[in-house]
C-alpha cells in the first residue's frame, strides 16, 4: 500500500469521525430536556371539541370613570373572565386572539412540593382519576411540571403581539427551568430581564436557615428588537436633589462631560468643544487620563440652556454640571429590583382582599395590585389587551380597572381561571373580587368604597361533538357551527347579542355602535333571507356607516354566497366551521 493510499485511508476515517461527533453534538445539545409526560383531562372534553359559552347573568355594566375619578356614562371595553381549563381556554383564545395580546402575566404553580399543584397522567389515570399530587420527593415532579408548562407558554406564544411581553411569577423551585424553558419557547434572544420582587416585609421568624424574601419575574418579549417598554414615572423627589435654586426649585449637579461607552472624542467629534468658563478661560471635555473626551450636550443645546450651567471652580481649572431638576424626572429606567414599599408585599394584598371580601383569608397568596399596575404600566398602552390565564383572585384585573381609572385608558383584560374542585375559585374569587371593584362595596370596616365601573363578560368553557378536531366528522362541524356563536363574537370583540334566533345570531360592539357580527350558523338556508334583512335593517337604521363581520355555516368558500349582499358595503364574509377547527388542529399536531 503506497502513502498516498493510506493517506486517504486515513481522511475517510478522520471523515467518519467528524460526522459521529456531529451527529453527537446534534444529540446532545446544549439546553433543557426532561421526560415529556402526557397530561390527562375530564373525559367529556378529552375527544371533543372547545368553545365558549356565555353566563349572562354574571355581565356587569357599570359606570366608568375618568382620568379625573368623576363617573363617566362613555363605554369602556369589556374586560373577560373564562371558567375553565386554561389549557382548553387557550386553545380557544388561538382562534379569537392570536396575535392580539399585548401583555401576559401568569402566576403559575410553583411547585414547591406543597402547593397542591396536582398532574393528570395519562398513563396512570385509572389508578389516579383526579390527578396526582406532586409532592417534593416525587420522582416525576419536575417533568410533570415543565410538562405542564411547555404546553401552555407555547399557546401563549401565538397569541402575543408583534410588540408583545410575558412577564411570569415563580421562585427558586422552578426558576432555572423555567428560565431554560422560556429560553426554548420564546427564544434566548427575546428574554428581557429576570427581576427580583421583594414579596415579604418582615423575615420568618421560624425559617430553618434562610428568611425567603424574594420571588423572582421573568419577563420575554415577541420581538426583543420591536418590544418598547415604558419608563416607570415618579413623581418622588429623591435625596439626591440636594440643592435649591432662586425659586425654590430641587436639583442635583451632573457632569457635562459624557461619562461611560463612547465617551471618547473620536467617538462624537461634534460634542467635543471649548465654552467659555466665568473667568474667560475655555474649557474642553478631558478625561481623568487626560485624552479628549466630548460633552452630553450638542453646542446648540448648551448654548440654549446656558441658565442651566453651574461652573465649579477646582485645582486645574473649572468642572462644568447641568442642573437636574426634580420636575424633570418624571420616568426613570426600570430596575431589576422591585422592593416593596413601591409595589406592595404580599402582606398588602392580603390586606386587599380582606378589605374587599371582609373575611381573614379568601384565597392563598394572592398578588398585590400595585405589583400588577406597575407591569401594566411599563408595558403596555392605552388601548392595550391584558391577559392572565392562572387568574387566581384576579389582581390582575383590579389592577386594569385601577390603571384606567388613573389616566383614562381603555385597556381591555381577559382573566382565565379554573374551578378547583368543589369551591369554584373563579366565580366565588376571581368574578366577585372584581365585581365588587366594578360596583362599589363595603369593606371590614362597615365603610362604602365607591366602584371604578367598568364592563365585563362572563364565559365558561364548553366541548361540541363526539370526536377532537383532527377526526371531526360532518356532524361535529355542523354542530360547533351551531354553538360557536360566543367564541367568533370573542374573536370579533363585538360581545353584546342583540338576537338569537334558530338559525342566526347578532352581536353587536357596545364600545363601537358602527360595528357587529353576525352568524348563520346553520345548513338550512331558508332563514338566510331573513338573516340578510335583519342585517339590512340594521344598517338602515344606523346614522354612520356600519361594518359587519358576516360568519355563514358552508362547506367551503363563503363566495358562493357573495350574491345575497350585493346590495350591501362593509360587508367581510367568512365561513365556519373549518377556519376555527384548522387552528385547532396546527396547536395539537
Amino acid at each position: 500500500m503506497t502513502v498516498q493510499e493510506q493517506q486517504q485511508i486515513r481522511i475517510r476515517e478522520l471523515e467518519k469521525e467528524i460526522a459521529r461527533l456531529h451527529a453527537q453534538i446534534k444529540e446532545q445539545r446544549y439546553g433543557l430536556t426532561w421526560l415529556d409526560v402526557p397530561e390527562a383531562f375530564e373525559a367529556d372534553s378529552e375527544n371533543k371539541i372547545p368553545i365558549l359559552e356565555e353566563v349572562k347573568e354574571k355581565a356587569i355594566d357599570a359606570p366608568c370613570r375618568d382620568a379625573a375619578r368623576h363617573f363617566s356614562t362613555e363605554k369602556s371595553a369589556p374586560h373577560i373572565i373564562i371558567e375553565g381549563d386554561n389549557y382548553h381556554a387557550l386553545t380557544c383564545l388561538n382562534y379569537t386572539h392570536r396575535g392580539k395580546i399585548d401583555v401576559i402575566y401568569i402566576d403559575p404553580p410553583y411547585n414547591t412540593g406543597s402547593d397542591g399543584f396536582t398532574y393528570k397522567d395519562k398513563r396512570i389515570l385509572t389508578q389516579f382519576p383526579d390527578g396526582s399530587p406532586v409532592p417534593k420527593e416525587h420522582p416525576l415532579r419536575h417533568s410533570y411540571w415543565l410538562s405542564f408548562m411547555s404546553k401552555r407558554l407555547e399557546l401563549a406564544k401565538n397569541l402575543l403581539s408583534e410588540n408583545g411581553a410575558i412577564f411570569i411569577s415563580i421562585d427558586d423551585n422552578e426558576q432555572a427551568n423555567l428560565k431554560l424553558l422560556c429560553d426554548k419557547v420564546f427564544g434566548e434572544d427575546n428574554f428581557v430581564a429576570n427581576v427580583i420582587w421583594e414579596k415579604a416585609d418582615s423575615p420568618r421568624m421560624d425559617a430553618k436557615d434562610f428568611s425567603s424574601k424574594h420571588d423572582y419575574i421573568l419577563v420575554y418579549c415577541k420581538n426583543y428588537s420591536t418590544q418598547p417598554f415604558n419608563k416607570i414615572k415618579t413623581k418622588s423627589i429623591a435625596e439626591h436633589y440636594n440643592k435649591t435654586d432662586a425659586d425654590g426649585k430641587r436639583y442635583y449637579l451632573k457632569p457635562l462631560r459624557y461619562m461611560g461607552n463612547a465617551d471618547s472624542r473620536a467617538d462624537r467629534p461634534n460634542m467635543y468643544f471649548a465654552i467659555k468658563a466665568p473667568d474667560g478661560t475655555n474649557v474642553y471635555p478631558i478625561k481623568s487620563d487626560g485624552t479628549d473626551g466630548r460633552w452630553r450636550w450638542s453646542f446648540e443645546k448648551m448654548e440654549k440652556e446656558q441658565s442651566r450651567l453651574e461652573f465649579l471652580k477646582v485645582k486645574n481649572g473649572w468642572s462644568i454640571y447641568t442642573k437636574i431638576y426634580a420636575e424633570e424626572d418624571k420616568e426613570i429606567p426600570i430596575e431589576t429590583i422591585w422592593y416593596n414599599q413601591d409595589v406592595e408585599s404580599n402582606r398588602n394584598a392580603i390586606a386587599i382582599l380582606k378589605k374587599i371580601f371582609g373575611e381573614e383569608k379568601v384565597f392563598s397568596n394572592p398578588k398585590p395590585v400595585l405589583l400588577m399596575k406597575r407591569i401594566i404600566e411599563i408595558s403596555s398602552k392605552n388601548n392595550s389587551t391584558i391577559l392572565d390565564f392562572f387568574a387566581g383572585s384576579g389582581t390582575t384585573l383590579h389592577a386594569t380597572m385601577k390603571l384606567n381609572a388613573e389616566d383614562g385608558g381603555n385597556r381591555q383584560c381577559i382573566l382565565v381561571q379554573q374551578r378547583e374542585g368543589e369551591n369554584n375559585i373563579c366565580e366565588n374569587v376571581t368574578y366577585e373580587r372584581n365585581r365588587r371593584v366594578m360596583c362599589g362595596y363595603t369593606n371590614a370596616k362597615g365603610e362604602q368604597v365607591e366602584g371604578l365601573g367598568g364592563r365585563l363578560k362572563y364565559y365558561r368553557t364548553a366541548f361540541v361533538g363526539k370526536n377532537a378536531s383532527r377526526t371531526a366528522t360532518d356532524a361535529d362541524r355542523v354542530e360547533l357551527s351551531l354553538k360557536a356563536g360566543y367564541l367568533l363574537a370573542l374573536g370579533e370583540n363585538t360581545l353584546e347579542e342583540i338576537c338569537h334566533t334558530e338559525s342566526y345570531q347578532i352581536f353587536a360592539d357596545g364600545e363601537n355602535p358602527q360595528k357587529y357580527t353576525a352568524i348563520f350558523f346553520t345548513e338550512s338556508y331558508a332563514k338566510l333571507p331573513d338573516f340578510v334583512a335583519e342585517i339590512e335593517q340594521l344598517r338602515a337604521n344606523a346614522a354612520t356607516p356600519v361594518e359587519f363581520a358576516v360568519y355563514i355555516f358552508c362547506w367551503g368558500q363563503p363566495d358562493v354566497f357573495e350574491g345575497e349582499f350585493n346590495s350591501l358595503r362593509g360587508i367581510s364574509l367568512k365561513a365556519i366551521p373549518q377556519p376555527i377547527l384548522d387552528v385547532y388542529k396546527s396547536i395539537n399536531q
